[in-house]
């Protein structure tokens, strides 16, 4: 039976996919004109991380840099599992994890996120996945500004988010919107 066919998936500053298979069982991350994925910006170190593909399972692993890296808004110590959607942050990059099962259709450039609540919720209504990001602090009772500080984003920036969330559901207030949430999706 094949391995799970990894990805990150982030944009490029013209807003097209960037699509970065994890085509190494050791994938170095970095500054360094060495590293499998080079990230050329003073956040990044010149060996900041690596993921490592171990049969269907992939793990991060940050090498001690300056910065940190960040899985789902969070500073992470050590080998940490990665799962389909988790997002991860190296300096001022920010990519989604994702996978596509063996056998799937290989000329498919973005892989569906996981089926879990949150992404069912956000298909239906047509998330983004910033959006998607937004809507699980939002749920968890996060302003504005924490919203921003957890992911790296001005509190106007997340607003916006907040709006454009409000505006796809119909909901006008974070009740309402958490009351969708933990309803029937139609």
């Amino acid at each position: 039976m094949s391995a799970r066919e990894w990805y990150l998936q982030g944009q490029l500053p013209d807003k097209s996919p960037w699509i970065v298979p994890i085509y190494k069982r050791r994938f170095s991350i970095g500054r360094g004109t060495d590293r499998d994925l080079i990230l050329s910006t003073a956040g990044v170190s010149r060996r900041h991380a690596c993921v490592y593909r171990d049969g269907n399972d992939l793990y991060i692993e940050d090498s001690d840099s300056r910065n940190g890296t960040f899985l789902n808004g969070a500073r992470i110590e050590g080998r940490r599992l990665l799962h389909h959607g988790d997002i991860l942050q190296i300096g001022g990059y920010e990519f989604s994890i994702c996978y596509q099962e063996p056998g799937e259709a290989g000329d498919q450039t973005i892989v569906e996120y996981r089926r879990d609540p949150k992404s069912a919720f956000a298909r239906t209504y047509g998330l983004s996945v910033r959006e998607q990001d937004v809507l699980y602090l939002l749920l968890r009772g996060k302003t504005s500004p924490e919203i921003g500080e957890k992911l790296y984003i001005s509190s106007g920036t997340a607003k916006l988010h907040i709006q454009n969330i409000y505006k796809k559901t119909g909901c006008h207030s974070r009740m309402e919107l958490v009351a969708l949430y933990r309803g029937p999706i139609r």
